[in-house]
């Protein structure tokens, strides 16, 4: 391979297909054809080549372009979005992993929107003759406005009207060499029979004037928050914070778009009408696959584009991030907002979002971070309290103090999850791993989000309002004022355990005699009872979930009549208001409780009691 006999020193900010066609132009050759010359044989298809050249350039393929145009090998690198792909997530997300590549949605790859003052060059000989570059930064959706020349990106032909936000190749008609870089290069249809096509060929350099003096300029705001996106790109700030704002704008975006019109209130009437049309052309779309995609697609129109991110960014710096979440998202969809579109769109993104947008989005999403991109497992939160300090029925005094006034009717059932959602915090995993954890394993008792939240709002429970309570209880649970306590030491220590019949006696012995009680008031099903409720107050779980191995020896008939009075022994034992013999029962079994905890707290354990010791009775009492 020789080098070129001339060649054409690139513009700072060029992107590789600009120099490809400026270079082409000076010397009469197609893009293809210098492609073919730099020893790119792997790309070169019959007419075109793939849009994973612009991303990033192996070294080889590098080296052998520069020897080709006579230049370094970081000047051509330089020429690809390779130096954005820290910052900006949708460049590495569009590295092809076969030969085939589709571009994620957030790149313009095919069609890159563009400023005709640019392109019209500054004034030099060679722009004179070649055209002005086209800019690396067009290639992304973020970049809607040229700032040098205070006006909008134009985002099609104004001739031809293409590319009407159809993906193409990286450079269309990439063997025509005729081309002025600065020329519609889209294929248009012909009326003779003679040519089976040709190039539109209209000059994007030169603006229609009618069309000029009707074009909306972007004002001073609108300027001053481009610049701060270009800041984001630039090296002197960080990039981790920089790929995770890009994330999150883009899941604010299809927040926006897929709600809409809830985020009506964040626009001016003008681009609330170009967010309306734009949002109106997405649910049009009735092909699943393609509705997918064009979900979390921006607009190609540079103006409704500026204004939905403008949108989001105003959405992320709210204070109340998480609430407005729940407005969006819950008042668009009130059925299964676990599954609505945009929980889909956070759902492929939410590894590389931040914290904050994390945390605030959970409530509608019951989403938690995936271990090494996982579908199945889900890492833990940045948490101090261990799992085993949680019982499986929240204490009582945290649900008073901080979950008590956002519960409704549905104290239960938010006792529970509360409980399953701290585990599932401090441990990962799914909500059915936490609750088996605790111990619950009841199938009435399987955790799912949106099963969940239509209960919840049907008992007047607001998710955002439980989650932002259970947050602040979490953090107290960091700094506990008392040596926490391990509930699941107790759940171990009590797992097969009944109250021995020798102890048994010894409870009931003490009790006032009642004229209203017999013989067989204490007997086996009352003892299991009895165990039940000592059981819920050492573990502090519920009696639904207790073990019953003293039940479990008895004949199946035996089974089923002591089932059907389980309840009415339960409510006696744990009504607010007990009476009589049952008022000084539970009097005995909490003192007895209590001695019991402190037992297994210190390593002693329940020793001497388990069903195996002999029992009084074998039918039903």
């Amino acid at each position: 391979m020789h080098p070129l006999p001339r060649s054409l020193d690139p513009v700072s900010g060029e992107s590789l297909v600009s120099y490809l066609l400026r270079l082409g132009h000076r010397l009469g050759l197609s893009p293809l054809h210098l492609i073919r010359a730099a020893g790119w044989t792997e790309h070169a298809y019959p007419n075109h080549f793939p849009g994973s050249l612009l991303l990033d350039l192996p070294r080889p393929q590098a080296e052998a372009f520069a020897r080709l145009t006579k230049q370094t090998a970081g000047e051509v690198s330089a020429l690809t979005l390779a130096q954005w792909r820290d910052r900006y997530p949708p460049i590495t997300r569009s590295m092809p992993s076969r030969r085939l590549m589709r571009p994620d949605a957030w790149l313009f790859v095919g069609s890159p929107r563009y400023c005709p003052s640019c392109l019209a060059g500054d004034g030099t000989p060679a722009q004179q003759l070649h055209g002005g570059p086209w800019h690396k930064l067009w290639h992304l959706p973020v970049v809607f406005t040229c700032v040098e020349h205070q006006t909008y990106l134009e985002a099609d032909c104004p001739h031809c009207g293409q590319p009407h936000d159809t993906p193409g190749h990286l450079i269309q008609r990439a063997n025509d060499h005729t081309l002025h870089p600065a020329q519609c290069r889209w294929t248009i249809d012909t009326q003779t029979q003679k040519r089976k096509s040709r190039a539109c060929g209209g000059r994007l350099d030169q603006p229609l004037a009618p069309l000029a003096d009707d074009r909306p300029q972007p004002e001073a705001d609108i300027l001053r928050f481009q610049q701060t996106l270009l800041a984001r790109l630039a090296p002197q700030n960080p990039a981790t914070d920089a790929s995770e704002y890009f994330t999150d704008l883009r899941l604010a975006a299809a927040l926006v778009s897929t709600t809409w019109p809830q985020g009506w209130h964040l626009f001016d009437t003008d681009a609330a009408d170009l967010i309306d049309s734009y949002s109106r052309k997405l649910h049009r779309d009735t092909g699943r696959a393609r509705y997918q995609r064009l979900r979390d697609a921006p607009p190609r129109d540079a103006i409704a584009c500026g204004a939905l991110l403008v949108a989001a960014d105003r959405l992320l710096s709210r204070d109340d991030l998480p609430e407005l979440l729940s407005d969006f998202v819950l008042a668009a969809f009130k059925d299964r907002p676990s599954r609505t579109p945009w929980a889909l769109v956070f759902d492929r993104h939410e590894d590389a979002c931040s914290e904050r947008l994390r945390q605030a989005a959970e409530p509608v999403t019951r989403s938690f971070r995936r271990v090494n991109g996982s579908r199945g497992i889900r890492a833990p939160l940045r948490t101090v309290y261990r799992p085993e300090y949680i019982p499986a029925f929240l204490e009582p005094d945290w649900y008073q103090r901080h979950l008590a006034d956002c519960a409704g009717s549905a104290s239960k059932i938010v006792r529970r999850t509360a409980a399953v959602r701290l585990v599932q915090w401090a441990m990962g995993g799914s909500q059915d791993d936490a609750a088996t954890f605790l111990g619950i394993t009841s199938a009435q008792a399987h955790f799912a989000a949106r099963s969940d939240t239509r209960r919840w709002l049907r008992a007047g429970c607001e998710p955002v309002e439980f989650d932002r309570a259970l947050r602040a209880l979490a953090a107290e649970l960091q700094t506990p004022r008392q040596p926490p306590t391990d509930y699941r030491r107790r759940r171990q220590a009590l797992l097969d355990w009944t109250l021995s019949l020798d102890i048994w006696n010894t409870l009931i012995s003490d009790l006032p005699r009642s004229p209203y009680s017999t013989r067989s008031d204490s007997g086996d099903r009352k003892r299991q009872a009895a165990s039940v409720y000592v059981w819920t107050l050492v573990t502090r779980g519920e009696h639904h979930f207790a073990p019953r191995p003293l039940e479990a020896t008895q004949l199946p008939e035996v089974r089923r009549q002591w089932a059907l009075q389980r309840n009415t022994t339960w409510f006696q034992l744990a009504r607010p208001d007990p009476i009589g013999h049952y008022a000084d029962l539970r009097q005995a079994l909490a003192k007895y409780a209590q001695q019991l905890a402190r037992d297994i707290d210190s390593g002693a354990g329940p020793a001497g009691e388990g069903a195996s010791q002999g029992h009084s009775e074998t039918h039903a009492q």
